[in-house]
């Protein structure tokens, strides 16, 4: 129930942040390229908060998240037993 409901906040806050990032990495180096420094200095200032804030979200909830995961069968995950998954070496 917890992992259903998590789950689209997480997404939704890797987006933010992404397009965050997107935003500011674009913005300074328009600036940069425009030789506008205040320009570099407002998108920062305008951006970074909110971006921040949705990175910070992002880690928490995907710590939580690694938490309400079912626990995986390694038998399951291998497609066969644990003791058939150990290689062994060819001489032995």
């Amino acid at each position: 129930m917890t992992h259903r409901l998590l789950q689209p906040l997480f997404r939704l806050g890797i987006v933010v942040f992404l397009t965050g990032g997107l935003v500011i990495v674009v913005g300074q180096a328009l600036g940069v390229v425009l030789g506008d420094a205040r320009w570099v200095a407002e998108v920062q200032s305008g951006a970074q908060p909110s971006t921040c804030v949705a990175a910070s979200v992002c880690g928490i909830l995907s710590f939580v998240l690694s938490y309400g995961r079912p626990e995986e069968n390694p038998a399951d995950a291998a497609g066969r037993a644990p003791e058939q998954a150990v290689a062994t070496h060819p001489s032995e």
